[in-house]
């Protein structure tokens, strides 16, 4: 079985944790001060919030647009749920436009003795999961993580045998979350429970 089929087949079996109406509010916006763009970031927040919140479509010509922002979102609610768990960020794209060009999230689990590299998929589709990367564009494979774009990695100057791996599936219209994460980037293991999160020992149990 190549990786992608086992990493689906993981989350497949993962716990799905829910994503409380509280932690969405907050996720909602992004610090004007930190945005390229503020006035078109936050025109698409406001259609973004009117869907999660109101359950509005999207504009037509929002659409395209808007995915970053759900992706942003989406990001800012997985660290904010391993933060409960006492996990600490260690970088995160803050931009308000998720961009894709490297992990999303590089955390410390809650020792605080092992590097987490963490990459969010998305999706307000409410029939289905958000989708892995196809297999000619894989990612948390070793080439990926240590391409010179990858953001995360390149800051605190990580190789992939310096991280585990996590990947986390957001599905933003049914409020709930689920993960799978590995020590070996071929060897996925779900995430069954809670306390899994608070104590991140190898091999998971």
């Amino acid at each position: 079985m190549d990786v992608r089929a086992q990493t689906l087949q993981a989350l497949r079996a993962a716990e799905q944790f829910d994503i409380p109406q509280e932690s969405l509010v907050r996720a909602l916006r992004a610090t004007p001060s930190l945005l390229s763009h503020p006035e078109q970031v936050a025109e698409l927040e406001r259609h973004v919030e009117a869907l999660l919140l109101d359950g509005v479509a999207l504009p037509a010509r929002a659409r395209p647009s808007s995915l970053p922002v759900l992706g942003n979102i989406a990001e800012a609610l997985v660290e904010s749920a391993l933060a409960d768990y006492g996990w600490q960020p260690l970088y995160d794209d803050d931009s308000g436009y998720s961009t894709g060009h490297g992990v999303d999230l590089v955390m410390l689990e809650p020792s605080f003795t092992r590097v987490v590299v963490i990459e969010v998929k998305s999706t307000i589709q409410f029939a289905r999961w958000p989708r892995l990367n196809p297999i000619s564009r894989p990612q948390m494979t070793r080439d990926w993580l240590e391409r010179s774009s990858n953001e995360g990695m390149q800051e605190w100057t990580l190789s992939p045998d310096d991280v585990y791996s996590m990947i986390v599936q957001v599905h933003l219209s049914r409020m709930k979350w689920r993960a799978c994460a590995a020590a070996e980037l071929d060897t996925p293991v779900p995430i069954t429970s809670e306390r899994q999160l608070l104590d991140f020992t190898w091999p998971l149990s």
